[in-house]
C-alpha cells in the first residue's frame, strides 16, 4: 500500500501520539509501545519506508529532532531540585556513575561484539543513558520509598544529556580520529548555546514578549541555535541545544516555567514522531543476527556492572543497603539512547562507515532493560521492603508533586 508523503507522514505522527497515549492509559513506558508500533508499521508491514519518504533529508532532520529533544531534557537540570538526602547520591551516579558506567559498558561491547575500541565507545557512552520517558513510568509501576524514589527520577532527569554529550563526543573521535575537531566541534556548540541562552533571556526579561509566546521563542530559538551552530561545525549544534537548556535551566533572571510546556505539548509529538520514524528503519534480520550478543550484554550491563556503579556511587550516602541494593536493579534505557543511536548510524554511513552493530544492538538493549526491569522491578522492590503501600502523586518525570512544590 503506498501512502505516499502526505499519508506516511501522518501516519508517522499519529502512531506517536496513540502510541504515547496508550502508554498513559495503560502505565507502561511508552517506549515499549513505541517500539512495537514503529516495527509493525516498518519493517513489518512497510507502511513506512522512512528513507524514501525523507529522502537525503532525513538526516538533518532526524538530527534536528534529537537536538531539540535533547533543549527539552536539558530544560530539566535545574541543580537547584537536588534537595536534602538526595543531592549526593544523585550527583555521584551521573557523574562517577556515568564514568564508570561509560567505562564499563564500552568494555562489555568490546569484549561481547569484537568491536574496535572507538566503536565499542560510542556505544558505550550511550548506554550511559537512561531518560524519565522510561524511568517516570516504572517508578509509577514499582513505587518505592522516600528518598529512593526522588534518587532514581532525578537520576534519570539528569543523566540524559550528560550521556549524550559524551557519545556525541565517541562519535566525532570515532569518525575523525581528530581531537582537534572534537573540541572546535564542542566548543562552538557551546558558545552558540550559551550566546543563544542570553539573548532568550534578554529578550524575556527586559523585552516585550507576551507570556503566551514565551513557549514558542523557546522553540524558535532552539531551531535556529541548532542550525547556527550546525553552520559553523557539522554536529556542533547538539552540543548547542543541549547547552542552551542547561544555562536556560540555571540562570534565575527569566522564568522558564513556561518551558516545561515545551516537554508535555511539542515535546509529545517529537518523541512519538521521532521515535517511529527511527524504529520503521530496523532491520529485523540485523536485530535476529545480534539477538545473543544483545542478550549477553544486557545480562552483564543488568547484573554486574549496574549493581557494582551504584554501590560506588551511594557510598556513604543517606540510602540503606537495601536502597542501595534496588538502585543498582534501575537502569532501564530510554528515547534518547533510542534516538542518538540512529543519528549516529545516519552519520556512519554518510562518512561511508556503516555501523551495522549500532542500531540493533542499543534497541534490543532499551526492549529488554524496559521488560526485565518492568517485570521484575516491583517484586525485588517488595523483597527489599522499599515498595510504598500506596501509590505516589508522581509528574511524568516520575518525581514527587510534593516534592516539587518545594523545590519550585
Amino acid at each position: 500500500m503506498e501512502l505516499g508523503f502526505t499519508g506516511g507522514i501522518a501516519l508517522v505522527v499519529l502512531l506517536g501520539v496513540v502510541g504515547q497515549v496508550a502508554a498513559k492509559a495503560l502505565k507502561v513506558p511508552s517506549i515499549l509501545l513505541l517500539l512495537a508500533l514503529g516495527l509493525v508499521a516498518g519493517p513489518v508491514t512497510g507502511l513506512v519506508d522512512p528513507d524514501a519518504l525523507l529522502g537525503k533529508d532525513l538526516f538533518p532532520l532526524v538530527s534536528m529532532a534529537v537536538g531539540i529533544l535533547l533543549f527539552e531534557e536539558s530544560l530539566k537540570l535545574d541543580m537547584t531540585r537536588l534537595k536534602g538526602g538526595a543531592r549526593r547520591p544523585v550527583a555521584l551516579l551521573v557523574t562517577v556513575g556515568a564514568v564508570l558506567t561509560g567505562i564499563g559498558a564500552t568494555a562489555i561491547c568490546w569484549w561481547v561484539l569484537d568491536l574496535p575500541l572507538s566503536r565499542a565507545a560510542v556505544i558505550g557512552a550511550i548506554l550511559i543513558v537512561s531518560g524519565p520517558t522510561v524511568v517516570g513510568p516504572l517508578l509509577a509501576i514499582i513505587r518505592p520509598k522516600q528518598p529512593l524514589e526522588s534518587v532514581l527520577a532525578f537520576e534519570g532527569i539528569f543523566i540524559d544529556p550528560i550521556g549524550a554529550t559524551v557519545a556525541l563526543a565517541m562519535a566525532n573521535v570515532a569518525l575523525h580520529a581528530a581531537p582537534e575537531h572534537l573540541g572546535a566541534t564542542a566548543l562552538s556548540g557551546i558558545l552558540t548555546g550559551a550566546v543563544a541562552a542570553a539573548v532568550y533571556v534578554v529578550a524575556v526579561r527586559w523585552g516585550r514578549v507576551p507570556a503566551a509566546a514565551e513557549v514558542s521563542l523557546a522553540f524558535a530559538t532552539a531551531l535556529a541555535t541548532y542550525a547556527i551552530a550546525e553552520a559553523f561545525h557539522e554536529e556542533a549544534g547538539l552540543f548547542a541545544t543541549t547547552t542552551l537548556g542547561i544555562v536556560l535551566a540555571n540562570q534565575r533572571w527569566a522564568r522558564i516555567e513556561p518551558l516545561h510546556e515545551f516537554g508535555s505539548h511539542v515535546g509529545l509529538l517529537l518523541i512519538g514522531t521521532l521515535f517511529i520514524l527511527l524504529t520503521a528503519r530496523v532491520d529485523l534480520d540485523a536485530l535476529a543476527t545480534y539477538a545473543l550478543s544483545t542478550l549477553a550484554i544486557v545480562a552483564l550491563l543488568v547484573l554486574v556492572l549496574r549493581p557494582l556503579v551504584a554501590s560506588i556511587a551511594t557510598t556513604g550516602s543517606v540510602l540503606s543497603s537495601r536502597e542501595r541494593v534496588m538502585v543498582g536493579w534501575m537502569a532501564p534505557r530510554g528515547i534518547v539512547a533510542a534516538s542518538t543511536a540512529s543519528v549516529f548510524a545516519l552519520r556512519f554511513e554518510q562518512d561511508g562507515q556503516p555501523f551495522e552493530q549500532l542500531v540493533p544492538v542499543v534497541f534490543g538493549v532499551i526492549l529488554l532493560t524496559a521488560v526485565i526491569y518492568g517485570l521484575t522491578g516491583p517484586w525485588v522492590a517488595a523483597r527489599l521492603g522499599v515498595r510504598s503501600e500506596g501509590p505516589e502523586h508522581l509528574d511524568d518525570d516520575g518525581v514527587p508533586l510534593a516534592e516539587q512544590r518545594t523545590s519550585g
